[in-house]
């Protein structure tokens, strides 16, 4: 167990397998708790949840929330193409729902961002690099 300042990079557990998270790149936070796990561990945290409260995708990856948009989009044109069209000034109207959803999801980024993931480094430290997830 690390002591002093080397401790205290330290203190973001997993909420799932209980140990120490050492790096961003390892982090995955998640649901609308924004709870703090590694990567490898997801699966497992999300196959233990009930139906209702699976956590979705991770907040603190980019590529989630253009995911999310792509889905969000696919949807619109879908009800687009197969139920109603929509003219053209409407297509704008979609902009206060688009603003909405989006900042809530980078409301949720920017406090995954501030309270867990600036306290971590970007990569393991090499030594911790093999023992973090076995």
């Amino acid at each position: 167990m690390a002591t002093g300042a080397e401790g205290m990079k330290h203190d973001i557990m997993c909420q799932h397998c209980g140990r120490p998270i050492l790096s961003r790149q390892t982090l995955a936070v998640v649901g609308r708790g924004l709870h703090s796990i590694h990567r490898g561990c997801y699966a497992a945290y999300a196959a233990r949840q009930p139906w209702y409260r699976k956590p979705g995708w991770p907040v603190n990856r980019w590529r989630s929330l253009l995911a999310f948009n792509a889905l969000l989009l696919a949807g619109v044109l879908l009800l687009h193409l197969l139920v109603r069209p929509m003219a053209g000034a409407e297509w704008l109207g979609l902009w206060p729902l688009l603003l909405a959803i989006n900042g809530w999801l980078l409301v949720a980024r920017l406090v995954s961002y501030w309270s867990l993931e600036r306290h971590l480094p970007r990569q393991a430290p090499a030594a911790a690099r093999g023992t973090q997830r076995r």
